[in-house]
């Protein structure tokens, strides 16, 4: 570590009388990304550009919305699904939108904890709706 960096974490554990690793440790858990490994393998890909957005875009995405019309027939299909059986086409249109709706979901999540990493407060689940 740089000097004036080790100096400053070295004065943060004598102000909270901790060692200077625990400082050290706590410092990185928050600053450190989750890991994508935590993430289902299917939605990794899909994810991973998130870690390049700035600010702005991570506000952006972790407001993003699910469309209501798209929204209506998911829950249309699992309605349908509960009555009788879906056609083929059907099963693929509930299963494409069921990814969209996770893959909406993994994004916004990643991205509000990698604002709260950097220090902002990201939107509450009362802020926004999921459907718009």
């Amino acid at each position: 570590l740089p000097k004036p960096l080790y100096n400053q974490l070295r004065r943060a554990a004598e102000l909270a009388r901790q060692p200077v690793a625990d400082v050290i440790q706590k410092s990185l858990s928050h600053s450190l990304p989750p890991l994508l490994e935590d993430i289902p393998t299917e939605y990794q890909a899909d994810v991973y550009p998130i870690l390049q957005m700035d600010v702005e875009n991570l506000q952006q995405e972790a407001r993003r919305v699910f469309p209501a019309g798209r929204w209506a027939r998911y829950e249309a299909l699992l309605d349908k699904k509960k009555q009788t059986t879906l056609t083929e086409t059907e099963q693929a249109e509930l299963g494409a939108l069921r990814r969209e709706a996770d893959v909406l979901m993994f994004r916004k999540g990643y991205a509000a904890v990698l604002l709260k990493r950097q220090g902002y407060r990201p939107p509450s689940p009362d802020e926004f709706p999921i459907v718009q």
